[in-house]
């Protein structure tokens, strides 16, 4: 099955604003304490362009659009699930007390295979 041309480019677009908003946040070379933090209990953090390298491969991921119904409604990366998660900003996040997702009887029923979340920016 093959995109048609107007979702590639919607698709090229939502990755450019992502890695547009990635490169507005200061880079360093020690990530800050809160990713360090959620690294260690596993979260990994991919940019763009490595999703979009898995989805061109055919990786087995799920990929999983955590903005609110209304963002999602108006256009999301194609084969995205909506799951909201809460609004709060990653270095606000406990490593003992995630996120919350707004909808998570909404998660695939296979628990093996790996979650790809989106959001509308870096936090």
């Amino acid at each position: 099955m093959t995109a048609t041309r107007a979702e590639r480019l919607r698709l090229l677009a939502a990755f450019a604003l992502a890695g547009a908003a990635i490169g507005l946040v200061p880079t360093c070379a020690k990530p800050p304490q809160w990713r360090a933090e959620l690294e260690r209990v596993g979260i990994r953090f991919v940019s763009a362009r490595e999703v979009k390298a898995m989805m061109d491969r055919g990786d087995d991921f799920v990929l999983v659009d955590a903005r609110d119904a209304e963002h999602y409604d108006r256009g999301h990366i194609r084969g995205a699930v909506s799951i909201p998660a809460e609004d709060k900003p990653l270095r606000d996040v406990d490593v003992r007390r995630p996120k919350r997702l707004v909808h998570p009887e909404r998660l695939p029923a296979d628990r093996d295979r790996p979650l790809v979340f989106y959001c509308g920016g870096t936090t």
